[in-house]
């Protein structure tokens, strides 16, 4: 018997956790580059909703081709594949926000990738490690996908925070061809500054590639790092709704540190209900938005009813709470 590593161990037993608000908080982190010859597949799984199963989802496998054309996946449609953030699962928070605006489209497969033993809190340095593990194993079940019918030039990955460096990542690792888009929902920005560009989000992961920037600097990756980046409110803490005298009085506790990191993934889903919502300009910089320097500069949407061929920074402006678009 190989020595493992406690963390490994762990790993096969899965440490002790607890919940705190919507967060996971596990004993101890489980470091895959420590475990290399782990089963991926008991840390990483993919759960599939469709208008056919919205609220209870069809587990599918790497190179399983039974639980594959066992479930409702219709190779027809656009398919959305969602990376969640760090602390979070598949079936809260950012997830259950963008999961529930596509299942109201009702013309879409959902691949959730459940990743929360890899994403556990308080270990963000080890999540932020294993953000390359997840992209890397995601980007073999595309290509296994793509195998088995899947059309790249309908697939979208969508990811926030941590969950937006992994789509990155998987994007990157494809096999199979280019992926036609990422969304990347405030992709982290802690220790990804220093990071090459393959263990990161960049503009060479898809076709096109999407940026909603709502906490830059803090949480948020700082500038530019899509084909269009959207700064909504400058793209900076605090966003509307989510200054001091607002957070201090809920009871989350949560809510305080992320409310408007989290901004970027409620305003994504509810572009997802109302693509012709957030209408943003092209801008140089915020201050030149301010001051009506860009009345007459393109605009598209922010979001999901985004035009490919928008390139370069995008502002705009949106009340502080939902429906958030200022119509």
């Amino acid at each position: 018997m190989h020595h493992i590593p406690l963390a490994c161990f762990l790993s096969i037993i899965h440490p002790p956790e607890i919940q705190f608000e919507n967060a996971v908080l596990q004993m101890t982190p489980i470091d895959k580059s420590k475990c290399p010859y782990m089963l991926d597949s008991s840390d990483v799984s993919f759960q599939l909703y469709t208008k056919y199963n919205p609220t209870i989802y069809q587990e599918l496998t790497l190179n399983d081709d039974e639980s594959l054309f066992a479930s409702h996946i219709d190779f027809n449609i656009p398919t959305v594949i969602y990376f969640h953030a760090f602390m979070e699962s598949a079936s809260d928070g950012s997830s259950l926000m963008v999961r529930e605006a596509y299942i109201r489209r009702g013309d879409t497969n959902i691949i959730m990738v459940e990743a929360q033993r890899l994403e556990a809190g308080p270990w963000y340095i080890t999540a932020a490690e294993n953000t390359w593990y997840i992209g890397q194993y995601a980007a073999r079940f595309i290509d296994y996908l793509v195998s088995r019918g899947l059309k790249l030039s309908n697939t979208h990955l969508i990811g926030h925070s941590l969950g937006a460096q992994s789509a990155g990542v998987a994007g990157g690792a494809l096999t199979s061809g280019q992926v036609a888009r990422i969304t990347a929902l405030d992709p982290a920005l802690p220790l990804f500054d220093k990071v090459s560009l393959e263990q990161r989000l960049d503009p060479s992961d898809a076709e096109f590639v999407d940026v909603i920037h709502t906490d830059m600097g803090i949480f948020g990756f700082p500038g530019p790092v899509g084909h269009a980046d959207f700064y909504p409110n400058g793209g900076k803490s605090p966003q509307p709704g989510c200054n001091l005298e607002v957070v201090l009085t809920q009871q989350l506790l949560l809510n305080k540190f992320f409310c408007s990191h989290w901004r970027s993934y409620m305003f994504y889903a509810e572009s997802v209900v109302r693509p012709e919502s957030f209408v943003a300009s092209q801008c140089s910089s915020w201050q030149q938005y301010r001051t009506g320097k860009c009345a007459s500069s393109p605009q598209v949407h922010m979001g999901f009813g985004v035009d490919r061929n928008a390139r370069g920074n995008f502002y705009l402006i949106t009340h502080k709470e939902a429906p958030f678009s200022i119509e």
